[in-house]
């Protein structure tokens, strides 16, 4: 059995170069029903979530993948942007989200920032806090962490916000401020609270130390845009919290790929996009950081990818496994020669 430091070290050897591929496979949780978190289901939200973390407990006895396990701090991605005062929907048959409550520069006056410690991300803190008691002390997934870029577009109503970039520059850089100082002292606590090293909020995968995010917006801006308002924010947390950096993005955003790919300490991408805007994508990135792209058709046989497998049953997910050692074995010798 490859113990749980063995599959960190492993991730760990992933970012540096020394390791080319990971395999991660999926855990079968055996749910019929899925709880979605809400104010009246958090209670057996609860419950879900710690049955999931004992789930990947055994999924590490009887697969000897690189999974890491984890309990899970995910409730939405309104966290952030309700603390500052967006108000938030909890629609019952997907995760709550968060609605803007300012339409324009002028009402920016109403945008405080809150203080962390009479905030409700303290409510998050102490679920957290409560997962880890319950669990023994178990690694935790972040919660959803969104770019100060997308948590500003989330207060902010987007129709007017992107045409402020043009018309009210100072203002959206006020707000972005604004988001990434209460970021990095939430992130700061937590980290203080749960330790350093992390399970990505989105994918899942493991980090030792730095942040993960979601960057989301930047499809709908200019690579120019993206360099003057959202890199500098990225870059100085990136620094802060030691210098490693992961970021999902589900948008269109090939024009923003160079200015991706130069980011400092970004180690790990994951983009969700068509197979082929993937292959290209893989291409693209393939001297750059480590890809997590959920279709092991799409990498580029330079890159260095997360590779997938599931099965309906244990003989199955064995299988698959095995069939994904020999794909690593000859991707690695492919590599090396």
């Amino acid at each position: 059995m490859i113990t749980i430091e063995e599959r960190k070290k492993n991730w760990c050897d992933f970012y540096t170069g020394k390791r080319r591929t990971i395999i991660h496979m999926d855990v079968d949780y055996g749910e019929t029903e899925i709880v979605i978190p809400s104010p009246e289901t958090m209670d057996k939200f609860f419950t879900q979530t710690v049955n999931r973390y004992r789930k990947m407990m055994e999924h590490v006895k009887e697969l000897d993948d690189d999974r890491v396990p984890y309990v899970s701090a995910l409730i939405g991605s309104d966290i952030f942007a309700s603390a500052f005062g967006s108000p938030v929907v909890y629609p019952g048959n997907s995760n709550p989200y968060a609605l803007p409550f300012v339409s324009s520069a002028a009402e920016l006056s109403k945008v405080k920032k809150p203080k962390m410690e009479s905030s409700s991300l303290m409510e998050v803190i102490e679920y957290g806090y409560k997962l880890q008691k319950e669990t023994g002390g178990a690694l935790m997934q972040l919660p959803d962490i969104q770019s100060p870029l997308g948590i500003a577009a989330l207060i902010w109503d987007k129709t007017d916000f992107f045409t402020a970039f043009y018309e009210e520059p100072n203002a959206v850089k006020d707000l972005i401020a604004m988001t990434s100082s209460l970021l990095e002292e939430f992130l700061d606590l937590w980290f203080n609270t749960f330790g350093k090293e992390f399970i990505a909020h989105y994918p899942d995968y493991y980090m030792p130390y730095g942040i993960t995010i979601s960057e989301d917006e930047i499809g709908s801006i200019s690579v120019e845009h993206f360099t003057e308002f959202s890199l500098p924010e990225i870059n100085r947390l990136t620094e802060h919290f030691g210098g490693y950096l992961g970021i999902h993005c589900c948008a269109n955003a090939r024009h923003q790929w160079g200015a991706l790919k130069a980011i400092p300490g970004l180690v790990m991408l994951n983009l969700n996009q068509s197979e082929c805007v993937l292959k290209e994508a893989s291409t693209f990135f393939r001297d750059g950081p480590c890809q997590m792209f959920y279709s092991n058709e799409t990498y580029d046989l330079g890159a260095k990818p997360v590779l997938y497998g599931s099965g309906a049953n244990k003989t199955e997910a064995a299988t698959a496994l095995a069939a994904l050692r020999k794909k690593s074995e000859s991707y690695i010798l492919k590599n090396n020669n």
